[in-house]
């Protein structure tokens, strides 16, 4: 069963390209990832939660050496977000600070490159007004100004606050966000011009599952289009993504979570229409854990082909969604997440034209590559007297499907079917099989939507093929 339990990450699209012994932890901040002191080398900056008031800086140096550095700062910060949001030609990081007891709030602090081949260490900008819960701090252009806006999540009834330079390392609340909404605001924001109309809009969630989109309508001025409810709750994760099914048009995921049984529902939206908005596909996935209160997903091209995917956090999972054709989406590939969840971000951090998925979480950092022609092919490679899988068809599948496989003799043969997690969910075949091809259905309809394997077994060998079903 432990063998099965790696299924998805033996036989899967992606290989482990690096580990880093740090990481976040669940949702409390993010992990960072820009050449801030303009070496030529990428570096991840990261915050664990609790223990030293340090940022930690780790570097990578081609091919596969990592430099660690670190940095003190005020009450135990948590890093948010990285660019030059004051156009000084400097790099700043939106921090947010624990509370103290002069500071009951959470601070939102602004830290900035002394200089153009330095990290950004020394504190420039703050901002006491918030509360005291850990909540996400997210910046981007939204009116169209050239200035990034410094946005706020700020975990109560007034939910927004949002910031934006008015000269070098000044800052001014130019917006205040407040909705009907009785819930609070806990999630990160998705930002885009979703509709087309040249206006951007943002997007984000609610502890009751309900979800605001806002339109910026003029500089510095914004209003909201909608507050619908979702069928889930405690929404902690809103992105966006950049045409992943072809149509022209932007999507934008929100994603939520159910306490206590650790379902994970995610919803993908697209325009119909200015300022009008529907749910193309919906996914409910098992998160495979009950402690777990939130982690952050991305989209971006992770297999070279010049389409983004969703690469979408989910507990003890991270699934790779691709679209199948226009407003359809399918789970793809599976790696290993973080029950108390993980924070995920797509980037090419070696400029070898893929993007790397990095996942971070429990204090530890695992970084995975495309890999097309790793371990599935070279693992299966059959001998000449070997049974040989011929095919699973349709794969991937909407409902039945056959399994097709040549046997060089009249053998016991056991077919099995199993989930992503390892869990058994059916005995597909057990007997002899004849000599040559044999074709076998498997009546799979009332499956849900997602990745599994069917193993074939006999006394010589096992063979493993991976199948997607949709819905």
């Amino acid at each position: 069963m432990a063998f099965l339990l790696m299924l998805p990450f033996l036989f899967g699209n992606f290989a482990q390209k690096w580990y880093i012994d740090a990481g976040m932890i669940g949702e409390c901040g993010r992990i960072l990832i820009n050449d801030t002191d303009r070496d030529g080398n990428y570096e991840f900056f990261i915050r664990t939660y609790g223990g030293s008031q340090k940022i930690y800086v780790y570097e990578l140096h081609l091919p596969d050496t990592w430099e660690v550095d670190s940095f003190s700062y005020f009450w135990g910060p948590l890093v948010w977000d990285v660019g030059d949001f004051d156009l000084d030609g400097l790099w700043d990081l939106a921090i947010q600070a624990s509370a103290t007891e002069s500071f009951p709030t959470m601070v939102v602090s602004i830290a900035e490159s002394p200089d153009s081949f330095s990290y950004p260490t020394q504190e420039v900008w703050r901002d006491t007004v918030g509360s005291a819960l850990v909540t996400p701090i997210c910046t981007y252009d939204i009116d169209q100004d050239g200035l990034p806006e410094i946005v706020k999540v700020l975990g109560d009834f007034i939910h927004l606050h949002i910031y934006e330079s008015i000269g070098n390392n000044l800052y001014e609340k130019i917006a205040e966000i407040t909705t009907a909404s009785t819930y609070n605001s806990s999630s990160t924001l998705a930002f885009g011009d979703f509709d087309s109309d040249n206006r951007n809009e943002f997007v984000w969630g609610y502890t009751g599952g309900e979800y605001s989109i806002w339109e910026c309508v003029g500089d510095n001025t914004y209003q909201e289009i909608t507050l619908q409810q979702l069928s889930t709750l405690n929404i902690k994760d809103c992105f966006s993504v950049s045409d992943a099914d072809g149509d022209g048009k932007l999507e934008f995921v929100v994603k939520g979570f159910i306490v206590p049984t650790g379902e994970i529902n995610v919803f993908i939206f697209e325009a119909i229409g200015n300022n009008t908005y529907e749910i193309i596909q919906s996914l409910n996935l098992t998160g495979g854990t009950f402690d777990y209160y939130g982690g952050y997903s991305e989209a971006g091209d992770v297999d070279g082909d010049s389409v983004p995917e969703i690469v979408l956090e989910s507990a003890s999972y991270v699934y790779i969604i691709k679209a199948a054709g226009n407003d359809s989406f399918y789970i793809w590939d599976t790696l290993p997440g973080h029950t108390s969840g993980s924070c995920v971000r797509i980037f090419d951090i070696d400029g070898n034209g893929l993007a790397e998925i990095v996942i971070s979480g429990n204090n530890e950092t695992r970084i995975y590559e495309y890999d097309p022609g790793g371990m599935e092919e070279t693992a299966l490679r059959p001998k000449p007297d070997a049974l040989r899988l011929l095919e699973v068809y349709p794969n991937p599948a909407k409902g039945d499907l056959k399994i097709r496989f040549n046997s060089p003799d009249e053998q016991k043969v056991t077919i099995k079917l199993y989930d992503v997690t390892g869990r058994l969910i059916n005995e597909i075949f057990n007997g002899k099989a004849k000599i040559g091809t044999n074709e076998m259905p498997i009546m799979a309809e009332n499956y849900a939507a997602g990745i599994y394997f069917i193993r074939i077994k006999t006394d010589k060998e096992i063979i493993t093929e991976k199948f997607i079903m949709l819905k």
